[in-house]
């Protein structure tokens, strides 16, 4: 009886331990995701986020054990978060088209005037910090973001395309992940237009409009109007 309780209460200590652990490195997160937005990705450091918070660096080792697992997981936090937005958005159209537009509209909404933390995004690529920290287990975590962003939008569009409302020659899945890769084009645009201090000529709306309307335009092409 007295093994059961000393267990039972063991398992209690180390269920608020990782409570406490879980509630810090969400705070940690946080304010990494505030710095990144007041000082940019080059102003970043590990000691900013500790003097923040009132940690020692080696404190902020124990959660995160380098800047770049710090990065990785705010950007993961961030894909999952743009993700659940989109699908918010895409599960409250009933057409194809209108749930592609949502996709694009919500992810060029969320980021528009956060291009800092945006920029996360371009450290996965050739060369970039996260290049030595991307494994199996890393990419099987991000998997599930596909899905989040794309699975609503291809389900809408096959509906269509059962009904004529989608050309039966596209792909739905494809199309949804191009109309996304146009909008992280856009962004990228505006972030190098401000990183030149050069705006560019064109408003935010009437670019995403005219994006929008460019695939809902080649959504409906040979389905019916």
């Amino acid at each position: 009886m007295n093994s059961t309780k000393r267990n039972v209460a063991r398992s209690k200590r180390e269920a608020r331990s990782e409570r406490r652990r879980d509630q810090t490195r969400a705070e940690i997160l946080d304010t990494a995701r505030d710095a990144v937005l007041r000082s940019g990705l080059a102003g970043f450091t590990l000691a900013a986020v500790a003097d923040e918070l009132a940690l020692t660096k080696p404190a902020l080792y124990y959660y995160f054990d380098s800047k770049e697992a710090l990065l990785f997981e705010l950007l993961l936090r961030e894909w999952f978060g743009v993700a659940t937005d989109v699908q918010a958005a895409v599960d409250e159209t009933e057409n194809g088209a209108d749930a592609v537009e949502q996709l694009m509209r919500t992810v060029f909404n969320r980021y528009r005037d956060r291009l800092e933390l945006f920029m996360l995004y371009y450290k996965m690529g050739p060369g970039g910090e996260f290049e030595g920290i991307m494994g199996p287990e890393e990419l099987e975590r991000i998997r599930p973001v596909n899905d989040m962003l794309y699975g609503g939008a291809e389900a809408r569009l096959r509906a269509d395309q059962r009904t004529g409302g989608f050309p039966k020659e596209r792909d739905p899945r494809r199309f949804a992940f191009t109309a996304h890769m146009a909008v992280i084009g856009l962004l990228n645009m505006k972030a190098i237009a401000a990183s030149a201090k050069d705006p560019l000529l064109h408003g935010d709306e009437d670019l995403i409009t005219d994006l929008c309307t460019t695939f809902r335009d080649a959504a409906l092409k040979g389905g019916a109007r």
